[in-house]
Formats: C-alpha cells, structure tokens, sequence
C-alpha cells in the first residue's frame, strides 16, 4: 500500500537553490514542491522535518570497499552489508569498484559482484565500476594484472556483469584504447581516465572517444616538470580542466588533493565537478592494517588516509558525508552546490539523472535529513522508505 507523506517544516535543497517549502511524496517518487499554505486533500501523512534540511541522497561513484567489505575479494553479502551501513553516511546509491585482478580471476569477481547488487536492501548498489585494469601508471594497483585494452576484454567484462558494468577507468593513450572505449559507450557504460600518463595536447581527441569523467583528479595524473624555458607547462590536469564536457571526479579529504585545489576545482561551472570516495577496507569505522593483494600491505586510518608501507596513497578511509562536508569547508560553497557535487553529477554520468540526484518532481525520493545546525544526518530515505535514523 501506498503512503503519501508531506513534509513540512523543513529546508529542501534543490539544484536551483534552497526552498522554504513542503515536499511530497507519492509511494517511491516526488510528487511536487509546493509552498506551505498550499492546501492539500486529507489523505497525506505529514511529517514535521523540525525545521531540518532535506538533501538529496549521496551516489558514490568509487568504492572499493566499506567497513570490512572489500569489493575485490567479494564475500558473500559484502555488497548487501556495505547497502545496509551506507545510508548512515548519507549514500542512498553506490557503485562496488574492483581494483586491476589477475585476468584469469576478473569475470569471476566481476560477475560475483553484479549479483549480489540486486541483493542490497539500504543503499542502491546501481552497478559495478571497474577500476582498471588497462592503466599506465600502476599506483596502488598490482602492476602485474595490467592489460592492454581490446574489444574482446570489452565483451568480457560486460558478459561477466550481465548488464551491470556502470563504469570503467582506463588509461586512453594505450594502445586499443580508442576501439574499447567505444565498445563500452555503446553498451551504456560510463568511461573514466585515469591512471594515465597521456600527452595534454591528446586529451581532446580521447575526449571524442567517449571518455565523459575523470577518476580521482590529480591522483596519479602526473604534471609536467618545468622546461626551463620559463614558460608555464601545459600539464595533463590542466588539458582535464580545460575540456569543457569533462566531469572531473574528486576524493575531497584534503590529502588526494589540496584543499586549495578542492577551492580551484569549485570555480569550475556546477556540473564539472563530482566527489567519489575510492574508499577501501575499514572505511567508515577505525582503521586497520590489511592486504589489498598478495604481499601488499596497506594500513587504513581514520580521517587520514590509506596508505602502503612506503608512505604510497592506496585509496582513502573517507565517507561520502565526510567529504560533504570538506567541499563545503575547503571551497566556500553552500548546500547547493555540494548537492550538485555529491549527487546529480554522479547520476548524470550515470545517464540517471532523470531518476536520481536531485528533489525534483518525478524522480525517486532519495533524501537525507540534516540537521539545520549541524550539517549531522538525522535520517536517510530510500524510495521514500526510512532506512537510517539517528538514535
């Protein structure tokens, strides 16, 4: 049965700005945004927001594990539990990321993991994100699991996903890149750069191919060294910046990138910029040290990093309200444009937009309540449905 709720009393932060007004919902989705003195028929239950915010429900795009789950090694249920916590950290969708496996080891994890999406019950698991394996520049990942890509690994990956292959990050200057990366559009498939050393003057022609995001700005996306000439080099995250359809993606912890860098990003049009985590183990509780690969040691810290035993980056220990937050300390800008941030970029990558990422009419009623005061999650709905609350 269908229950109509009406929230009153609340803020609702919107793509255009913030509302003073109620919000209702219709089983699942957002039925209208109406001012208060609005009148509406008796069959509505309604529910005092305490003067509190509603914000749409946060989507991460790059999560390779959560808590004890870690999405390359996919125990059962690890997905379903990850769906369970998320939400008290303000994630209504997200999608599990591997990072580059041993080939003969991939379609297995792969296919394992878009399985158990359809179990999630919390947070939507939308689909996979498969952070390599075709990279330059190995960074935390075991260089010896990198491919060259190919339209036969494109159908691999996507007959092991059954549908569920979301995103891939590759590396565009490889050879075969330009055939896989095509392949992978017309499947649907959103493809990220990253782990590159490609040429700035490039950049533009694999922006043809399809590529639509970037993973992890300026993590393992090397600048140029000075010339000595005196000239300003033009350096590969300058040509990432400079592509005006180039959604730049963001691990927002002040360590990834400066936040001086957050603050320059943040001067780019709204719809340019995305946070995403690339969370690992022990994310969202504290710290520990554990093995991301055979023989590669890493320790997670809580509010810090994920680091390996040389100091090297191997994913964060963040959360997406986390880094909510840190956008909002780090450039100056208010709910709005976090919002834009953590939620409608990632669904227009996505191609889901019309669905989620937003309160809006018509799209499903995917929201947290925050606390006017304190920016704290008070509760998470998915589908208009209470699947966190603060006790």
């Amino acid at each position: 049965m269908q229950i109509n709720q009406k929230w009153v009393n609340v803020t609702i932060v919107t793509p255009n700005g913030q509302l003073r007004k109620n919000l209702l919902i219709t089983g699942d989705h957002i039925t209208a945004i109406i001012d208060p003195d609005t009148s509406t028929s008796g069959d509505w239950k309604v529910i005092d927001g305490g003067g509190h915010i509603v914000f749409p429900g946060m989507i991460d795009l790059l999560q390779h594990g959560f808590d004890l789950n870690f999405y390359t090694d996919p125990k059962p249920g690890c997905v379903a539990n990850s769906s369970e916590l998320l939400p008290a950290f303000g994630v209504t969708g997200f999608l599990p990321s591997i990072m580059s496996m041993p080939p003969n080891e991939m379609p297995q994890t792969l296919s394992d993991l878009s399985r158990q999406c359809s179990e999630a019950q919390g947070a939507r698991a939308i689909g996979v994100h498969s952070e390599g394996p075709c990279f330059s520049l190995a960074g935390a990942h075991n260089p010896k699991n990198l491919l060259l890509p190919s339209v036969s690994l494109a159908d691999k990956m996507l007959e092991a996903t059954l549908g569920k292959l979301k995103a891939v990050t590759i590396a565009p200057e490889l050879d075969g890149a330009e055939a896989f990366i095509k392949h992978m559009k017309k499947s649907n498939v959103s493809v990220h750069l990253g782990h590159s050393a490609a040429l700035p003057d490039n950049i533009t022609r694999y922006v043809s191919w399809g590529i639509d995001a970037v993973t992890h700005m300026y993590d393992a996306l090397p600048s140029m060294p000075p010339d000595g000439t005196g000239v300003q080099v033009f350096s590969l995250p300058d040509a990432l910046i400079a592509e005006p359809g180039l959604a730049l993606g963001l691990i927002c912890d002040g360590i990834h990138a400066h936040p001086k860098l957050v603050k320059l990003l943040a001067q780019l049009p709204s719809d340019r910029l995305f946070l995403e985590t690339d969370s690992v183990k022990y994310a969202g509780r504290e710290g520990a040290r554990f093995e991301p690969y055979p023989g590669y040691w890493v320790t997670s810290a809580k509010g810090d990093a994920v680091r390996d035993e040389n100091g090297l980056l191997c994913g964060s220990s963040l959360t997406s309200h986390e880094a909510m937050l840190n956008y909002m300390s780090f450039s100056g800008k208010d709910l709005t444009r976090a919002s834009i941030a953590t939620s409608l970029v990632p669904a227009k990558i996505l191609g889901m937009d019309h669905e989620v990422g937003s309160i809006e009419a018509g799209k499903l009623a995917d929201f947290i309540i925050l606390d006017a005061k304190t920016l704290s999650i008070k509760s998470t709905y998915v589908g208009g449905k209470l699947v966190y609350e603060h006790n």
